[in-house]
């Protein structure tokens, strides 16, 4: 059963960060990654009919990300291979696994961790991500140095990461 337009953007929309950061991770360039992602989406859409039933969207979505990603590394004539095929294949699987998990229950616990963190840390969360400025625009607010916020920011990702990944094995063993 082939799928509509509407529910291949719907998963596009859901999934763009993980996509974005997968096909980042083969070609190590942003704006190549970007790119990547307009094709992958054109594409998707062009070939809807060959999509099997909704519920294979995003696995059809993420192999194209990988082949497309590759490709275009080739007619760029940069070295395809920055990764092992091996570890493409982990991350993949990894991502599967991630994808079987409700995204409710991930955001559930990302709110929680973010509840857990100190007020500091959840005012830098909010004005970064809530109110969107970049680190240039956040390290003058809080008159701070830019790598003093870069710093603390990665500090603030690594503990929201371990956070929501204890409490995801806890809710799903």
């Amino acid at each position: 059963m082939s799928v509509n337009s509407e529910q291949i953007v719907q998963v596009l929309m859901r999934q763009r960060t993980k996509l974005l950061a997968y096909i980042r991770v083969i070609v190590r360039d942003n704006h190549m990654a970007e790119d990547v992602l307009q094709e992958v989406s054109m594409l998707a859409v062009r070939k809807a009919d060959q999509i099997d039933g909704a519920e294979g969207i995003e696995r059809w979505v993420f192999k194209a990300a990988r082949l497309e990603a590759m490709n275009f590394l080739r007619r760029r004539h940069s070295d395809p291979l920055t990764l092992d095929a091996a570890v493409l294949d982990a991350i993949d699987a990894r991502l599967t696994a991630a994808a079987a998990l409700p995204d409710s229950d991930v955001s559930d616990a990302l709110t929680q961790c973010v509840e857990q963190l100190s007020p500091y840390a959840r005012r830098l969360v909010q004005m970064r991500y809530g109110e969107g400025l970049t680190g240039q625009r956040l390290a003058e607010s809080l008159d701070r140095k830019l790598n003093t916020v870069y710093v603390a920011l990665t500090r603030i990702h690594h503990v929201l990461q371990d956070c929501v990944r204890t409490r995801m094995e806890q809710a799903h063993g």
